[in-house]
């Protein structure tokens, strides 16, 4: 690969290169998510409670946010394109380990290193797709990345239940663990994009960025959407099968299902903020993601259902217009320094402490206000959008 920055090209003309990274941040995106599904199971075999599962997913959002952090001191010596491939192949690696697991202390310190190693893509790969496509293009491309966690969600309850049918559960991390080695391995020798370095988060561009509150704006809103999108999916199989009397198939099928519509909602907001722009896009995100989060709460029966149904595919709508913000207020270099500073805080807040805190509450038998407290809180934060600039700066 060149060592020179990729000129930017429209949209179409870039699209394999752009897909191509999708692809490593789908199979990113489902290593780290495919044992919410595979919970119930877990909790039994290896004979743990709902509080122990959220501290497995308190572990990845620990080891998340590390690993992000180290994103800018990795990416500075070996280039983002390079960390993109070198992330893809270590967290297969720890996958193949992971599936080895032989008991909940074994599971809990594989779950910290899966954090590490699916963390440090994020900032990279953000930094990737946006050099491949012209600015105009911005919001399509990171619909297009974002594209692949929402088709994540859809995939890991399938491929758990599909595992669960013919072997155990460790299959799921030994087929994921495969797929990521040889991507990763394919993506050092033809990936492109992303041929400059990162910025260590110790650096003097780290220390100014740091100093503008808008920053910390974003790392509150981003906390939030993670942790909305994120800890409802982590622990709603356990909290429909022990508040609401589902089984354990019928759960992930309708957490799966519940997906679908997430898929394709990323093109629409990006459609959306391209035509209107990021601010109104967010609007619209607060409101309908925070009232269906309530919903879950508070819903029993067809309304349970639609709330299940709706809340996945309004969960997604923040991020295309969020990113979009990043990219127009900072240049290449800035962008993948912000996206190292805001992942730590939301993937310990939104990965790990969020799913931690649900499943305490699912403990002590108070589930339902775990989600109307995250969706109250989702709501609240639409008194912060007159704060976001309206142009970059």
């Amino acid at each position: 690969m060149s060592s020179q920055r990729s000129s930017t090209q429209p949209y179409g003309a870039a699209l394999p290169a752009v897909l191509f990274v999708v692809l490593i941040f789908f199979l990113n995106f489902t290593t780290r998510i495919v044992l919410a599904p595979l919970m119930p199971v877990l909790e039994t075999q290896l004979g743990f409670d709902h509080a122990a599962a959220g501290s497995l997913f308190l572990a990845l959002g620990i080891g998340n946010g590390t690993g992000l952090l180290l994103n800018g001191f990795i990416s500075r010596e070996i280039n983002h394109n390079r960390t993109v491939g070198l992330s893809a192949i270590c967290t297969g690696i720890v996958s193949l380990c992971l599936s080895q697991a032989w008991s909940y202390w074994s599971l809990l310190c594989g779950m910290l290193l899966l954090g590490v190693s699916v963390g440090t893509y994020l900032p990279s790969g953000i930094a990737t797709v946006t050099s491949l496509v012209r600015p105009e293009d911005w919001g399509k491309t990171i619909a297009t990345h974002e594209g692949a966690p929402n088709t994540a969600f859809v995939a890991a309850p399938l491929l758990a239940e599909a595992v669960l049918l013919f072997s155990g559960w460790n299959s799921a991390m030994l087929l994921l663990g495969t797929a990521q080695i040889l991507t990763g391995i394919l993506f050092l020798r033809f990936g492109r994009g992303g041929a400059f370095p990162g910025v260590s988060p110790l650096s003097k561009m780290a220390s100014d960025l740091l100093r503008r509150p808008v920053l910390w704006l974003l790392v509150f809103c981003f906390s939030t959407a993670v942790g909305i999108s994120l800890g409802p999916y982590s622990m709603l199989p356990l909290f429909l099968v022990d508040e609401h009397g589902f089984t354990r198939e019928a759960a992930n099928q309708l957490l799966s299902i519940s997906r679908i519509g997430a898929v394709v909602l990323p093109f629409v907001s990006g459609w959306f903020t391209d035509r209107w722009g990021a601010k109104p896009a967010l609007f619209l995100y607060f409101t309908l993601c925070g009232a269906s989060t309530m919903l879950i709460g508070i819903g029993t029966g067809t309304l349970l259902i639609a709330a299940v149904m709706l809340q996945p595919m309004f969960s997604v709508l923040f991020f295309t217009p969020a990113f979009t913000v990043v990219s127009h207020m900072f240049n290449p270099e800035e962008r993948a320094v912000v996206v190292s500073f805001i992942g730590p805080i939301n993937a310990f807040l939104g990965v790990g402490l969020i799913p931690w805190v649900l499943g305490l509450l699912g403990q002590a038998g108070l589930f339902s206000l775990g989600f109307i407290l995250q969706g109250g809180i989702c709501m609240l934060s639409l008194a912060l959008l007159p704060k976001f600039p309206a142009h970059r700066h």
